[in-house]
């Protein structure tokens, strides 16, 4: 079953500061009605007294999950192509014995409702021709594959394993999610095979509900930012439910549907001691502020979200909001250098990819983005404009004299601008290739002083590195094992040439967007929301149930 999802190159030598934008951080102030919704409430303030044997249940599971009304969402078509399953023929249907009543009454076991009659029904709303197929697409594959025996009930009651499922789906909350959209509709009427079958597949649906949340988040990323370049790792019905069916610890593989890095794992847990903190405040306003204060840490919980389930045992992290550029190995940071990141205008993107070479002596292809936004005005005033910036202007392969050309109206698509190798290169002795579709990259650059600037979102898109040649002997040294590139072997090569080294084991590289991190220390870090992506994901799930 598909599961909501809602709401919604480079450097530049002579970049200027960073622009600030009011009316883009009035946009994003927090109104009123967030404000409110921020305050958790408690989940059936509202509820009547019920009594198990009014649902034809034991005793209610500890957990807020029951929903008095269909969830709309329970019906969200599928998009998903389940693999074909053989369809039973309306003979193998009329064969069916009748269900009989259930002999036991208020909510008791009831063997009666045995495992193969409630199969059976599974197997009529599953596989029927002409049934639900947004259901059947999302959830006959895995009860095909176990000839259709039920998961979460026994002898018309949840089992113990559903029970353990309805609990730690009721703590969702712990892990930054709405408990809410995890509620499950009782059927109504008598208690007999069918609608135990139903029961079924509802607490079946919660479960392949949490499980896309918690491992790809609720939000749709294209959809918040042109910036946000990633591919959440949903994890898919048939593999949540099997892992549940498999497992001996059903709160640890539901809590295994979350992300395992250890970055998730230390917010979350802070997530957990802010509402301790928070239930302790004596004023309705400090209870106020610390519960927004919460939205941003889950916010930044979403964002993990969307990252790979494997990092990299090596891997480059680059998180904007803190300007560095970070090597780990073993979830340990061995390498951290200060960056230079893309203005609020022009961003670094957030995406993941892997480096595979570096390129001494770099040419800078400047992207026509750039001309046409920092230098077509000024040659149009001046035609030594690129000459005096070492920029060349070629067409057809060939330099021009670009003091010719009336570039106020000219098509700068008819040509390409190159600033050859040097020391005022823009991309300085260095660039760190990772080949995407925004053309951004780390590197060099000849722009020391930006460095000791504490806002250092300066650049056009990509992230200037302030010791690349600490940052090269190093990545080296891991995707070049024996090859000795040390510092000084470097600079033997600087010179007028472009030099490629390519590794030959490519290292993952994650450009990210956390403004809450947690220090070595277990210190609650905060960060500016330098490009308002907090903003923007926030807004999103205060604006949205499930």
């Amino acid at each position: 079953m598909q599961l909501r999802s809602a709401l919604l190159a480079c450097a530049l030598v002579g970049a200027t500061g960073l622009v600030t934008r009011a009316e883009e951080a009035s946009r994003f102030r927090l109104a009123g009605w967030e404000v409110e919704q921020a305050i958790p409430r408690p989940d059936l303030d509202g509820a009547g007294p019920l009594k198990p044997a009014d649902f034809g249940l034991a005793a209610f599971p500890v957990s807020p999950l029951v929903a008095e009304v269909n969830n709309p969402d329970d019906e969200a078509p599928e998009t998903v192509q389940a693999p074909p399953v053989p369809q039973p023929t309306e003979a193998d249907f009329a064969a069916m014995p009748d269900d009989p009543p259930s002999l036991v009454e208020a909510g008791q076991p009831d063997p009666a409702i045995s495992a193969e009659r409630v199969a059976q029904q599974l197997r009529v709303l599953l596989a029927r021709p002409g049934g639900d197929r947004a259901l059947q697409q999302g959830f006959n594959p895995f009860y095909a594959g176990r000839a259709y025996q039920p998961l979460f009930v026994r002898e018309g009651i949840i089992s113990e394993r559903g029970q353990q499922v309805l609990n730690r789906l009721a703590r969702a909350g712990e892990d930054g999610l709405d408990p809410s959209a995890y509620r499950i509709d009782l059927p109504t009427g008598p208690r007999n095979a069918e609608s135990v079958a139903r029961l079924e597949l509802a607490l079946a649906q919660a479960v392949a509900r949490y499980a896309s949340h918690a491992s790809g988040g609720r939000t749709d990323p294209k959809r918040l930012s042109g910036y946000f370049d990633v591919a959440p790792p949903r994890i898919e019905t048939a593999v949540a439910l099997g892992a549940l069916a498999a497992a001996a610890d059903v709160s640890a593989a539901i809590d295994g549907f979350n992300p395992p890095h250890a970055g998730f794992r230390a917010l979350r847990a802070k997530l957990i001691e802010m509402r301790g903190e928070r239930r302790e405040m004596s004023t309705t306003e400090a209870s106020r502020l610390h519960a927004l204060r919460e939205r941003d840490l889950i916010a930044n919980l979403e964002r993990w979200r969307w990252l790979p389930r494997t990092l990299g045992e090596t891997h480059i992290w680059v998180n904007s909001p803190d300007y560095h550029v970070n090597v780990v190995r073993e979830g340990q940071v061995v390498h951290r250098t200060r960056a230079v990141m893309g203005r609020p205008e022009t961003q670094t993107p957030v995406f993941s990819d892997a480096m595979s070479f570096i390129v001494f002596n770099p040419s800078w292809h400047v992207p026509h983005s750039i001309v046409r936004r920092s230098m077509l005005s000024s040659a149009a005033r001046n035609g030594g404009y690129f000459a005096h910036r070492g920029i060349q202007v070629m067409q057809g392969g060939r330099v021009i004299d670009a003091s010719t050309i009336n570039w106020a109206s000219a098509n700068i698509g008819r040509y390409s601008f190159r600033q050859p190798p040097g020391t005022a290169n823009a991309l300085g002795r260095m660039k760190f290739m990772f080949p995407n579709r925004h053309a951004v990259y780390l590197h060099d650059t000849p722009s020391r002083s930006y460095f000791a600037h504490s806002n250092r979102a300066l650049s056009n898109g990509c992230v200037r590195v302030q010791n690349p040649e600490e940052l090269a002997e190093l990545l080296l040294g891991i995707a070049l094992p024996g090859d000795n590139w040390s510092t000084a072997r470097m600079r033997s090569i600087y010179g007028s040439g472009e030099r490629t080294v390519r590794f030959r084991q490519a290292i993952p590289i994650h450009l990210v967007y956390f403004t809450m991190t947690v220090d070595a220390t277990g210190k609650l870090v905060e960060l500016p929301d330098i490009y308002g992506h907090n903003a923007r994901v926030r807004a999103a799930l205060t604006g949205m149930r499930g």
